[in-house]
C-alpha cells in the first residue's frame, strides 16, 4: 500500500512540473508575442511622426532612434525596415533574435 501511495505521489509531482513547465513556456512566447507587436508599433508610430514633422518616412532606424527616441534593443531583435520612398509607409517586420 505504501508502495502505491509512493507512486502515485511521484506521478502527481511529475505532471505537476510538466504543467508548470508548459504554462511558464506558454507565458513567455505571450510575452515574446507582445513584445514584438509593441516594438513594430512604437517604429510605425515613430515613423509616422517624423513623416507629419518633416515631410518625409526616414530612411532607416538609426534615424528614428537619433531623432525621435526610438529605442530598440539591437542584442535581441532584429529589425527589417524596407523604405520604398520618402513619401510611403515603411514595411518593418520584427524578429527574435536567437539567444543560444
Amino acid at each position: 500500500m505504501k508502495n502505491n501511495f509512493k507512486f502515485i505521489s511521484i506521478i502527481i509531482i511529475i505532471v505537476l512540473i510538466v504543467y508548470m513547465y508548459i504554462a511558464v513556456d506558454n507565458a513567455q512566447r505571450k510575452s515574446n508575442e507582445e513584445s514584438y507587436n509593441i516594438l513594430s508599433d512604437a517604429i510605425i508610430r515613430s515613423a509616422v511622426q517624423c513623416y507629419a514633422i518633416e515631410g518625409f518616412y526616414p530612411p532607416d532606424i538609426g534615424y528614428l532612434e537619433n531623432n525621435y527616441g526610438l529605442l530598440v534593443d539591437h542584442n535581441k531583435y532584429f529589425v527589417s525596415y524596407s523604405v520604398f520612398a520618402s513619401n510611403i509607409i515603411p514595411e518593418v517586420q520584427v524578429f527574435l533574435k536567437n539567444m543560444h
